[in-house]
C-alpha cells in the first residue's frame, strides 16, 4: 500500500509562517530598544560631513541582500546556539555603552546582534551568505571623536608638510608652525577638512567596495582598502598646495565657489587613483602569447 501525503507543501508553507512572525516580533523588540540610538544614529550621520556616506549604506546592504534571495531560498535552515553567544555578547556590549555613555559601542552592539539573530535562527549556511550585506553597515558608524582626532592630527600634519614640499617645488618661499602655512601673501590653515580624514571616510568605503569587487585574494583587497590613506592625504596635500597659489592671483580663492568645487573634483580624482592602482594590483594570466589578461572577468568576482 502506498500512501501518499499531498498536504505536505501546505505544511511547509506553514512551517515558514512561525518564523516570519519571530523575525517580525524581534525586529519590533530591536526598533524598541535601539530606537534613541538610531534616531541619533541618523541625526549624526546627516549633520556630519565626514560620514554623510553612511546614510547610504543600509541601500546598499539591503541590495546585496536582494542580490542573494536566490541562494536564501536554496540555503538550509538550521539554527545554531553559536549565534546566542553572539547575541549575549552585543548585548553586553549594549549594556557598558549606556553605563559609559559610549555611544560607538552602542551602535556596534546593534549590527552583532542582527547577525547574531541570523545565525541563531536561521544557521551557518544563511549567515555566511548575509555576512557581507551585514559586514559593511559597519561603515556607516562613526568613529568616536577620541579616535578620529588621534588620527586626523597626524594626517594634517603629513597633508602640511607634503603641501610645503610642493609650494617649495613651485618656487614659492614658504614656512610652517604644525599645521599653519605661512606665505608672503596669506597664511593657511590645515584643517581637518584639509588633511584627508574627511574624503578619506567615504574613499575608505569606496575602496572596499571596489576591492571586493576586483579582487579575490584577500590581501590585495586589504592593500587596496590601506591605499586610500596614503591617496587621500596625497591629494589633499595637493589642494592645500594648490590653494597656496591661487590665494596668490586670487585673495577670495579659498573662500568662493571654486574651492569647494575643488574638494569635490579632487576627492573624484583621488577615486580614479584609487581604481587604476587596484588595476594595477589585479592577477594577470598569459595566453600563449605572452600577453596579459585580467585573471577573472567581472562576472567571477565574489563577494
Amino acid at each position: 500500500m502506498v500512501i501518499e501525503i499531498k498536504n505536505k507543501p501546505e505544511q511547509s508553507m506553514n512551517s515558514l509562517i512561525p518564523r516570519k512572525i519571530q523575525w517580525l516580533i524581534l525586529l519590533a523588540l530591536l526598533a524598541t530598544l535601539y530606537r534613541d540610538v538610531l534616531l541619533n544614529w541618523g541625526i549624526d550621520l546627516w549633520n556630519d560631513d565626514n560620514y554623510s556616506h553612511g546614510m547610504l549604506i543600509p541601500f546598499i546592504s539591503l541590495y546585496f541582500i536582494r542580490s542573494r534571495l536566490d541562494e536564501l531560498k536554496q540555503a538550509l535552515s538550521r539554527p545554531n546556539f553559536l549565534g546566542l553567544v553572539v547575541v549575549l555578547s552585543g548585548l553586553a556590549l549594549f549594556i557598558l555603552g549606556n553605563i559609559g555613555g559610549e555611544i560607538f559601542s552602542k551602535r556596534i552592539s546593534l549590527i552583532l546582534v542582527i547577525y547574531g539573530l541570523i545565525l541563531f535562527l536561521e544557521g551557518k549556511e544563511v549567515a555566511a551568505i548575509l555576512r557581507f550585506p551585514v559586514g559593511i553597515l559597519f561603515f556607516a558608524v562613526p568613529l568616536p571623536y577620541i579616535l578620529y582626532n588621534a588620527i586626523a592630527f597626524p594626517l594634517k600634519l603629513i597633508a602640511t608638510r607634503f603641501a610645503v614640499l610642493l609650494l617649495n617645488i613651485y618656487g614659492m618661499p614658504v614656512f610652517h608652525e604644525g599645521n599653519i602655512i605661512h606665505l608672503p601673501h596669506s597664511t593657511l590653515e590645515v584643517v581637518d577638512a584639509c588633511s584627508g580624514i574627511r574624503s578619506l571616510m567615504t574613499l575608505i568605503t569606496l575602496a572596499f567596495f571596489l576591492a571586493c569587487m576586483m579582487h579575490k585574494n584577500f590581501f590585495r583587497r586589504l592593500l587596496v582598502v590601506l591605499l586610500a590613506i596614503p591617496v587621500a592625504v596625497l591629494v589633499n596635500a595637493f589642494r592645500v598646495a594648490l590653494n597656496g597659489v591661487m590665494t596668490k592671483y586670487y585673495p577670495d580663492f579659498i573662500n568662493g565657489f571654486w574651492h569647494e568645487f575643488s574638494g569635490w573634483l579632487l576627492f573624484i580624482t583621488s577615486f580614479i587613483l584609487l581604481w587604476l592602482l587596484s588595476y594595477l594590483l589585479k592577477e594577470r594570466k598569459k595566453d600563449n602569447c605572452g600577453k596579459g589578461y585580467p585573471l577573472d572577468s567581472p562576472k567571477q568576482y565574489t563577494w
